[in-house]
């Protein structure tokens, strides 16, 4: 089957798409992206949608800036539009995270970001049946369960794979048909990484075996998946679960029905209802069973920040928010990130382009005029006695205390703010206010600031 026929039946029973939508790509510039971006390019005529090739330059080795150049080349010569941007992922890195873990985690916060600026309707990736076959192989090395055998799904809310049905190898075909030179990117062969090992080493041995691995290990995920669809269902009837003030509630009863290995997928489909970007931990499970099994009060947590805990008949998933706040206090190297107390999340500092976004109120994140160079030090920490600021568009300083409390940020959040301090000068409020000796103007760089709860 063609890759333009590939699309058309993706699209059509995937991802359906209306004249006016548009579609951010995430662009490496290698050959799998190279064929996604180029297919596209050619199936989206008469169909007025709008393509936009994104690429983050994780400044992981001394190439990594003439490969976004090379990808820029690509791009153009198909008549694609490109944005790009560079953030240093050694610098960006969270306390115990991978340099794989951090890339992927700012890459997919990047495309989010390029998709919203656009107006698009998806963000595609070039996933192919081969990725699948190493994410299956990955996972089961891991000693994986069924929801990890399900590997890549073909898509999850705005994110889409529409090559999965498709190989590594006809995909570089497909390019050399069409004259693009694709960017090399050295990462890919590094042996370090779990994937790279499997690629070249596990399963080139697993297809001298008659079967072809691959398709067969393709397969295997798209059961896992079915299956997985089916218990959801299944389970989705028999818990019967409801959304209560932000928490997904269950009654008790429902839950201590359940056999134990059954759990495990329980627990799993009620975060992604509850919209927890993590599935629950081992860990979690385990203790959920032994308190279920004693027959008293529940209360755990199950990972990435959100709780189980009973409330009379009922069993309530909920994030885990501490109602008191202790003092905070940190340290932040720049550009870099830190992270801060349990439920509170970690602030990031970065040196980027002045963006129209930039002169629009946000909750999370803003662009801030400051006089910093890389290397310097400034403090992220809670408000303390005294606090003041000179709100931006205002002619003179206020205590912290009283624009909050103008703002209307209930007394339970001001404490768990985390403020981003200069010196002794509080210049960033998250979702309140720049301090107005911050304020940008259009054009050159900006030092942007992001709060990820």
């Amino acid at each position: 089957m063609s890759l333009l026929a590939t699309l058309d039946g993706f699209f059509a029973d995937r991802a359906p798409i209306e004249p006016g939508d548009g579609i951010v790509v995430a662009f490496s510039g290698g050959p799998d992206s190279s064929a996604l971006l180029g297919a596209l390019a050619r199936w989206r005529r008469g169909r007025r949608l709008t393509l936009t090739a994104a690429h983050l330059d994780h400044g992981l080795d001394p190439g990594s800036a003439a490969r976004a150049h090379a990808a820029a080349g690509i791009a153009a010569a198909l008549g694609v539009p490109f944005a790009t941007a560079r953030q240093a992922v050694p610098g960006l890195r969270r306390g115990g995270e991978s340099l794989e873990a951090a890339a992927r985690r700012l890459r997919y916060r990047f495309l989010e970001e390029v998709r919203r600026q656009q107006g698009a309707r998806y963000v595609a990736t070039a996933h192919h049946r081969d990725d699948q076959a190493e994410t299956v192989v990955v996972r089961l090395l891991q000693g994986t369960g069924l929801g990890g055998l399900a590997a890549i799904a073909p898509r999850r809310g705005t994110l889409i794979r529409p090559l999965l049905s498709v190989g590594r190898e006809e995909l570089a075909a497909w390019i050399e048909r069409h004259g693009i030179e694709p960017v090399d990117d050295p990462t890919n062969g590094d042996l370090r990484r779990p994937r790279n090992l499997v690629r070249r080493h596990v399963l080139p041995t697993l297809e001298k075996a008659p079967a072809q691995t691959a398709t067969g290990l393709a397969g295997l995920a798209t059961a896992a998946a079915a299956a997985r669809s089916a218990i959801d269902r299944r389970l989705a009837t028999v818990l019967a679960p409801r959304v209560t003030g932000g928490s997904i509630a269950i009654e008790r009863r429902r839950l201590e029905l359940l056999p134990e290995p059954l759990l495990q997928p329980a627990l799993a489909l009620l975060h992604r209802l509850a919209g927890a970007e993590h599935p629950p931990t081992t860990g979690g499970r385990s203790e959920l069973a032994r308190q279920l099994d004693r027959g008293g009060t529940v209360g755990c947590h199950t990972g990435g920040g959100w709780l189980l805990a009973s409330s009379d008949d009922r069993i309530l998933l909920r994030r885990s928010t501490p109602s008191v706040t202790a003092p905070f206090a940190y340290t932040l190297d720049v550009p870099g990130e830190v992270e801060l107390p349990a439920g509170i999340g970690a602030l990031r500092l970065s040196r980027q382009p002045v963006e129209s976004w930039m002169f629009r109120p946000s909750s999370w994140r803003a662009g801030l005029s400051l006089a910093l160079d890389a290397g310097d030090r400034i403090t992220v920490r809670s408000r303390r006695p005294g606090d003041r600021i000179r709100p931006l568009g205002c002619s003179y300083d206020r205590r912290l205390k009283n624009v909050l409390i103008d703002r209307k940020v209930p007394r339970r959040e001001r404490d768990r703010l985390p403020l981003l301090c200069v010196g002794r000068r509080v210049v960033w409020v998250p979702g309140v206010t720049v301090a107005e000796e911050c304020r940008l103007t259009p054009g050159g760089r900006a030092w942007v600031a992001e709060w990820e709860r």
